[in-house]
């Protein structure tokens, strides 16, 4: 629409969007999806465009839409949902190769796991901000030593091994293969954080960008020989896109 849209996040069951200052601004829940959210928007065009008018910067108009549809769920049933997310974005709680993990002041002055507890420093831990930069690094440590090595023996089962792996933070999508002809992979960090089934998608899916530029027939078909129900761990992805906004 070539306009600027600036997204917030709430916890609350909503998605309102308000035009103003020739920006739309969307206030969603935090399980609605990149991709809901882009759907919602493209179901509102016609009213978003009749806010778009030379005097529509001094006025605010707002249009609310309830998701009927209930959030999916991230983990394990035993733990509240809600309450979890709330935890993430706190620091107190993250997801380390799917399990959830709790955030707690160590003696060390180095991050470290042991079993479900992730210790920070005590420096790091007093702070939201130091704990969530902690956990960041933490889990970019784990994605070189441990989700690189996934990648490779990916490669090595279809012949096809990337000459770099990159782990960064790409926000938009969990991987990027834009340079194929030099067999360079750059995914996500967070990439760390999925379970054991959906990283292998992930990786799949980079690896089918090495023979395939678009998402047409051919490349599909190239996922579905690696991952037969690819479509249904496409859909488990999404519930995961709130770990982007952190």
């Amino acid at each position: 629409m070539g306009m600027r849209v600036v997204v917030t996040k709430t916890f609350r069951n909503i998605v309102k969007m308000q035009y103003k200052n020739d920006a739309l601004y969307v206030t969603a829940n935090i399980f609605v999806t990149r991709k809901r959210l882009k759907q919602i928007i493209a179901e509102h065009a016609e009213w978003i465009n009749s806010k778009r008018t030379p005097k529509s910067g001094s006025d605010v108009n707002t249009v609310k839409t309830e998701e009927k549809q209930p959030v999916s769920s991230v983990c394990d049933k035993a733990f509240d949902q809600q309450q979890l997310v709330k935890d993430i974005f706190s620091g107190r709680k993250t997801l380390i190769l799917g399990d959830v993990v709790s955030v707690e002041s160590g003696a060390s002055a180095k991050t470290y796991l042991d079993g479900n507890v992730l210790y920070i420093s005590e420096k790091n831990y007093i702070d939201r901000e130091l704990r969530i930069k902690a956990i960041k690094t933490y889990l970019k440590k784990i994605a070189f030593l441990f989700v690189a090595s996934e990648v490779s023996t990916f490669g090595t089962s279809v012949s096809l091994c990337p000459q770099k792996i990159e782990f960064k933070d790409i926000s938009d999508c969990w991987c990027k293969c834009s340079l194929a002809t030099q067999k360079i992979l750059c995914f996500d960090y967070r990439i760390t954080q999925l379970p054991q089934n959906l990283r292998f998608y992930v990786i799949a899916h980079a690896f089918a960008h090495f023979k395939f530029t678009t998402h047409d027939e051919n490349f599909w078909n190239y996922v579905s020989n690696a991952v037969p129900h690819y479509i249904n761990l496409d859909k488990q992805l999404e519930s995961y896109d709130f770990l982007k906004d952190l």
